[in-house]
């Protein structure tokens, strides 16, 4: 006995939503029905806004990371510059103290110098009048 068949959910050709398709080709019986609703079911979801923006996120966030990796390196460039300018600075700050202490030194060692061969003036002469007071001068 032969059977006809009458499939009356037709592909629409209208579909727009992938639920919609999906329910085509489940009431669908013939091989042609379901092979065209699934063709339709993946241009939809290729032609979806999910799909569409999906990527425009995507596309969004790499520029954003490109952008970020600019402003790194960026920043990494002007914490370098700071690091070399704040090394220079402390050098010469180094250098200004120990020409400083040089000095100081220098003129302690001279003053050392002057009291021991008793050519300090200033000195000699608190030595001096210390003795005259212990003498009651």
């Amino acid at each position: 006995m032969v059977q006809v068949y009458k499939d009356i959910t037709k592909v629409q050709k209208d579909a727009k939503r992938v639920a919609e398709i999906a329910n085509i080709i489940r009431h669908a019986t013939v091989g042609s029905d379901v092979r065209e609703a699934m063709a339709q079911g993946f241009e939809t979801i290729d032609d979806s806004e999910v799909i569409n923006h999906l990527i425009g996120d995507v596309n969004n966030l790499t520029n954003e990371i490109i952008g970020y990796r600019t402003d790194v390196k960026e920043l990494t460039k002007k914490v370098q510059q700071s690091i070399d300018d704040n090394y220079t600075d402390i050098e010469n700050i180094g250098k200004k103290n120990q020409e400083t202490l040089d000095k100081f030194d220098s003129d302690w060692q001279e003053k050392i110098e002057r009291i021991i061969l008793g050519t300090d003036l200033p000195t000699l002469e608190r030595i001096i009048d210390e003795k005259l007071n212990e003498r009651g001068v």
